[in-house]
């Protein structure tokens, strides 16, 4: 009895998903915007239903100076992406579902200024610092991603220019800092612990001044070849 309510299901399904009519061959695509340069893959699933897989990276230096001490960073997104579109009215509109994975950060390097470092409020010279350098990182490895659109590269002529606009939630970031102790302070010394002391509260300062980077903006460009 229970075979045949399955088997009946399935029936059901498959006759609706004919019923909308023939699905289009796949697509191959590229992107550029605020995550980079990407590719893609469109498959069709649905009339109304396609599913993109894709990846996308770039790197970017950019300053940070939300603290006493001023870094120059160097943002790396590297990720791969499963989306699912969903095109409303079976045009090029879609609202879109998915998720990105990747390993994507921010490399910091601290720079003096006239050779003083100021640490939670404490001055030390750069010989007593040594080198600075830490890292950002979305809390999360997996990101929910939401957005809206517009470019069906199942419809029309073989090539479709897309547009998409939405956001990854990437979780609060994670942040690390260390300073490796120079010639005087060396590791060990008072002198180095005081420094690893302060550079704690840095930390967990650096780390409140970034919870806004919880989310991460997405506009791209693209266009689209359907085979």
């Amino acid at each position: 009895m229970q075979s045949r309510a399955q088997a009946a299901l399935v029936s059901g399904v498959l006759g609706i998903l004919g019923s909308t009519g023939a699905v289009a061959a796949p697509a191959i695509g590229v992107t550029a915007g605020t995550t980079g340069l990407g590719a893609n893959v469109n498959i069709p699933i649905a009339p109304t239903l396609g599913f993109r897989v894709g990846y996308s990276g770039f790197v970017y230096h950019h300053d940070i100076d939300q603290t006493e001490i001023d870094y120059a960073g160097r943002l790396h997104f590297n990720e791969v992406s499963g989306l699912l579109d969903w095109y409303v009215l079976a045009g090029g509109f879609h609202l879109t579902a998915g998720a990105y994975g990747g390993n994507t950060r921010v490399d910091v390097n601290g720079r003096p200024h006239d050779g003083t470092y100021i640490i939670n409020g404490t001055s030390y010279n750069a010989a007593q610092v040594g080198s600075l350098s830490g890292q950002l990182k979305f809390g999360n490895s997996v990101k929910p991603y939401l957005g809206l659109g517009w470019g069906n590269p199942f419809q029309g002529g073989p090539l479709t220019f897309t547009v998409d606009l939405g956001a990854i939630y990437g979780g609060t970031p994670s942040v690390s800092l260390t300073a490796h102790c120079g010639i005087a302070a060396p590791p060990g010394s008072a002198e180095c612990t005081q420094v690893q002391n302060s550079l704690a509260d840095e930390r967990s300062r650096l780390a409140r001044d970034v919870t806004v980077a919880k989310w991460y903006p997405v506009l791209n460009l693209g266009v689209s070849y359907r085979f």
